[in-house]
């Protein structure tokens, strides 16, 4: 890629990155070495999964082909949310009774259990749970949020419905006519929430191995052979836990992912006064469109916003026009707002919009598909996956499924950005005309 073209790196030019807790001392694989689990990826979902395995007393090694964090539990908006994008009721038809109030439960649990995490290891990553508020542009998704609440409410979870100005109230945000409120729901620091899970499973006895790409993956009898350019790993059982980076190691498995690329810009610190007006009280902020704007502040009071981007892995400062034009319209306090830093990553969206638990051979599972609820999600999925480790296969809070594939796989960049822009006409005819 034309990096003169596209000089903005979205690990390297992240705010994260220059704001982010120490990362632990890692190395590279370069000896043959044995484990009971070996761990492909090292962000949130095989990092929770490593400590999870550890407290339960399994050797664990973590092998990434980057830095800690790099892919996108580094880069993303870094709040903590509940749900998914198939509420209780969609969950319970297509599940079953049992295991649908499994997976329910543990979605109203995740915000909770994430910051419980962080509580119990001490992890430093800024973590605020001042709750979430979600705007409404239209009338139908008015009417979509007061059913959600209700399916909720059936299992013990109360949302807040929100007027219009209730919602200018809570977020600043203009021109919403109803919103939920989400009490539980918060923020952190991703790339330092992701380095202190690290560092949590190293003190658990974890061994991580970064800049270690895996180039063969392969059987051989009752174990698995992971090879790398200087050293293998051969473990009973393998986790592959990369989400939106995921390449070609396990036949088919990248087929049922689109990574679809979102970007962020984070401004200045803003001044007290203004904090006042945009998302006091350090709530969080998403909308309910489509293509969703969402918004979070750091610790330094910098307001960190994002939205959809381009089809790459690297950017031009006009790439965040539409961003800044789209914030000024929701926000039109920050019109003199500086903006200092432009960064973007991979969201991986799975063809039902649900996260994924799947068996790929005896002893190779892959857990990912988090459709932007990453940082809860993958969490929680961590714990599963070393649920499923340790034989708790019945009573998995999510089940082992065979997730679709995406046909025509090999052009989804032209078509994400073909339903971007699709996406974008139905959101703006749906709130010219509602």
């Amino acid at each position: 890629m034309n990096t003169a073209q596209y000089p903005i790196d979205g690990s390297r030019d992240a705010l994260w990155m220059a704001t982010a807790a120490p990362a632990p001392a890692t190395c590279s694989l370069t000896t043959d070495e044995k484990c009971d689990v070996a761990i492909v990826g090292g962000g949130f979902t095989g990092l929770s999964a490593a400590l999870h395995l550890a407290e339960c007393g399994i050797s664990v090694k973590v092998i990434e082909a980057k830095t800690i964090g790099y892919g996108a539990s580094g880069r993303s908006g870094g709040q903590v949310n509940l749900g998914l994008n198939v509420g209780p009721d969609g969950l319970i038809r297509r599940f079953g009774s049992e295991q649908g109030e499994r997976m329910v439960r543990a979605v109203i649990d995740t915000p909770d259990f994430v910051f419980s995490l962080i509580q119990k290891h001490k992890l430093n990553c800024d973590p605020i749970q001042n709750g979430w508020v979600q705007g409404a542009t239209t009338r139908k998704q008015a009417q979509l949020q007061a059913a959600l609440k209700s399916e909720y409410a059936r299992h013990g979870f109360e949302f807040q419905l929100l007027d219009g100005q209730e919602v200018q109230e809570k977020s600043g945000a203009r021109g919403f006519r109803a919103g939920l409120f989400c009490s539980v729901a918060g923020s952190l620091h991703p790339l330092s929430y992701t380095r202190e899970l690290a560092r949590a499973a190293i003190t658990h006895g974890v061994s991580i191995y970064t800049n270690s790409p895996v180039d063969t993956l392969q059987r051989h009898g009752e174990h698995w052979q992971l090879q790398s350019s200087q050293g293998s790993l051969q473990a009973d059982q393998v986790l592959i836990c990369t989400n939106g980076y995921t390449g070609n190691l396990v036949n088919g498995l990248s087929q049922t992912l689109v990574p679809v690329r979102s970007i962020l810009i984070a401004s200045e610190p803003l001044s007290t006064e203004l904090q006042q007006t945009v998302l006091p009280g350090k709530v969080t902020f998403v909308d309910k469109r489509r293509l969703i704007l969402y918004a979070r502040y750091d610790r330094d009071g910098r307001l960190c916003i994002g939205d959809h981007g381009p089809m790459r892995d690297a950017f031009a400062l006009e790439d965040f026009d539409g961003l800044k034009q789209r914030t000024i319209r929701v926000f039109p306090q920050l019109a003199s707002t500086r903006w200092d830093y432009h960064w973007g990553g991979r969201v991986a969206m799975t063809k039902d919009t649900l996260p994924f638990i799947t068996r790929l051979a005896p002893g190779l599972t892959a857990g990912m598909g988090y459709n932007g609820r990453g940082v809860g999600m993958a969490t929680t999925m961590g714990r599963v996956l070393a649920d499923s480790v340790t034989g708790k296969d019945n009573q998995l809070d999510f089940p082992k499924t065979s997730p679709d594939s995406f046909l025509m796989h090999r052009w989804h960049k032209p078509g994400v950005g073909f339903s971007i822009k699709w996406f974008a006409l139905c959101d703006y005819l749906e709130t010219r005309f509602s």
